[in-house]
């Protein structure tokens, strides 16, 4: 699973935790004549004691060349844009509930924020223009003995500046993970599914499918990404992906065509090389471009 799970080892009681970590990720890159080079520096913090919990999760992003600056993001508040929060929620968990208000992500699509999290050094195309952050509340169900979990929520998207509201459901079993989920964004006319999920066929093999489709005020779009990722469990994981696009009225600009080839490189549990050679299709020209990431990092284990 991609998305970086709250959880970590116990500290007093079987279910109570306290874990500080964190990551710095170095990304050049090159393309279209341009090199670029930047990074993300983040600051982890969760607990849980009892039936409350928390997680915070504080964001800088910047780059060197071209040029010395930090990298915005919506909404344009300094603060939030220098050091952006991508948690910052507490919770309340029962057995099969969970009710959770701050700034929260909902848990689907199947791309993290996190360079470490991720397969490729890149996100797919669709990941920009899926849902981000939300300040509200969300509630959360767990159906059955581990079974499928249900969660319902609002509030105003930080990154788009409107208000959301969504649902989503998360199942993960021995052969397959489902992150997905539906948003509406009723002041844009926005209605969007996002689609996350991973198969696993075979011990050597991950089958990663990843998009977005909807209307935009009346416009269709579709995004696309299906990812094949090799030797899942070693310390050196192959992957190739190829995403495709149907977006005629330019709502999303996505290029209708794209292929990567790279992968991750993992020789301890805290460094992570991620490498990648991808093409785009833009009107009749392809535009080829080579990325890396240095990752090192500490995030909370998955959950038992």
């Amino acid at each position: 699973m991609l998305l970086a799970l709250f959880c970590a080892p116990a500290l007093a009681g079987d279910d109570d935790f306290f874990f500080v970590g964190g990551g710095l990720a170095i990304r050049p890159a090159y393309t279209a004549n341009t090199f670029f080079l930047g990074g993300e520096a983040e600051a982890d913090l969760s607990f849980k004691s009892g039936m409350v919990g928390g997680r915070l999760e504080l964001d800088f992003q910047g780059s060197v060349m071209p040029t010395l600056d930090y990298v915005p993001v919506l909404p344009d508040v300094p603060v939030i844009n220098i050091v952006r929060p991508e948690w910052a929620m507490v919770e309340v968990t029962g057995e099969s509930w969970a009710a959770r208000g701050g700034i929260v992500n909902p848990a689907f699509g199947l791309e993290d924020w996190d360079d470490w999290a991720l397969y490729l050094p890149t996100h797919g195309q669709y990941y920009a223009f899926t849902p981000a952050r939300m300040a509200g509340a969300e509630f959360a169900w767990t159906t059955g003995d581990g079974g499928p979990t249900i969660a319902l929520g609002g509030g105003l998207d930080l990154d788009w500046e409107m208000p959301i509201v969504e649902a989503n459901i998360t199942a993960e079993g021995d052969s397959y993970g489902v992150w997905s989920g539906v948003a509406v964004y009723p002041a844009d006319q926005r209605y969007a599914a996002v689609l996350g999920a991973e198969a696993y066929p075979a011990e050597v093999v991950t089958l990663a499918l990843g998009g977005m489709a909807g209307l935009d005020h009346a416009s269709p779009f579709a995004n696309v990404s299906v990812s094949g990722v090799f030797l899942p469990a070693g310390m050196v994981n192959p992957t190739v992906r190829v995403e495709g696009s149907f977006d005629p009225d330019a709502v999303t600009g996505a290029a209708p065509f794209a292929a990567s080839v790279g992968g991750a490189v993992a020789p301890t549990d805290w460094i992570k090389i991620l490498v990648e050679g991808k093409m785009l299709l833009v009107g009749d020209e392809i535009v080829p471009g080579a990325y890396a990431s240095l990752c090192v990092y500490r995030v909370a284990p998955p959950e038992e």
